[in-house]
């Protein structure tokens, strides 16, 4: 008898079984479909197609071969488990780096695009924030640590073009923010546009654009930034949601006239 590890090792230990039912999973195929989907010989497609039978995941219906409701059930199945380990290779080189209590789970940043720390280019994370913020139309921040002042200057200027940000920051990192361009925050805060909140006992800091949210991978020890993860699955924006309305209800409007004014 066939044993169910057996079943994933006759799948996992050739990429045409596996390319195969990924095919059938999309709808019927014919022989002549499969072997153009999967590049294999008619020969190779025929025996898988025996193997598949054999294993009562697929029927024929003419000259079209279909998964059964038993074979989508393992295709479902196989293809998520093939997604988890995607999403763990994704991420592992940077796990140790995974900002700590903020309630973010693992599948919440499949499909999630990683930038690190390059030798030639440390500042490689750095960029991709500009990214976000040069392609969006909004953001809305919790931080805990100083962002480095082009960063801020460009959040500040996109806000005077029309972006809406919101800002929740520990009140000792907002000050030294605004004090990086105290007139041009002036100018975006009387744009409407720019929204600044205090709040001094935050865990972790991310970010919500319009399609996206994102978080900044550190080092603990040095602080410095190792790499950006951010990501658009549905599951992590409604739980990045949820934690920045928390932090916002009980957060405290920031002003900063007095450097303005200086």
């Amino acid at each position: 008898m066939i044993t169910p590890v057996e079943d994933i090792e006759f799948l996992a230990r050739s990429a045409h079984r596996v390319n195969a039912l990924g095919a059938l999973a999309a709808g019927p195929q014919s022989r002549e479909d499969l072997r153009e989907a999967i590049g294999a010989s008619n020969a190779t497609v025929g025996r898988l197609l025996n193997e598949f039978d054999k294993r009562t995941w697929i029927s024929r219906d003419g000259h079209r071969y279909e998964l059964t409701p038993l074979g989508e059930f393992i295709a479902t199945g196989f293809f998520d488990l093939v997604e988890r380990f995607e999403t763990e290779h994704s991420i592992r080189d940077i796990w140790q780096w995974f900002p700590a209590g903020l309630g973010f789970t693992i599948d919440m940043f499949s499909g999630s695009t990683i930038t690190l720390q390059d030798e030639r280019n440390p500042y490689c994370p750095n960029s991709r924030y500009a990214e976000l913020i040069e392609t969006s139309e909004s953001l809305r921040e919790v931080g805990t640590v100083l962002h480095k002042p082009e960063n801020v200057e460009m959040v500040f200027e996109r806000a005077v073009d029309g972006m809406e940000v919101e800002l929740v920051f520990p009140r000792e990192v907002m000050t030294d923010m605004v004090g990086f361009a105290p007139e041009l925050a002036d100018e975006a805060l009387k744009s409407g546009n720019l929204v600044l909140l205090v709040y001094d006992d935050l865990p972790d800091g991310f970010w919500i654009f319009d399609e996206r949210v994102g978080m900044c991978c550190r080092d603990q020890e040095t602080e410095l930034s190792r790499a950006v993860i951010d990501t658009s699955t549905a599951e992590a924006r409604a739980h990045a949601q949820s934690l920045y309305d928390a932090y916002r209800s009980e957060a405290t409007p920031f002003n900063p006239t007095v450097f303005v004014a200086s």
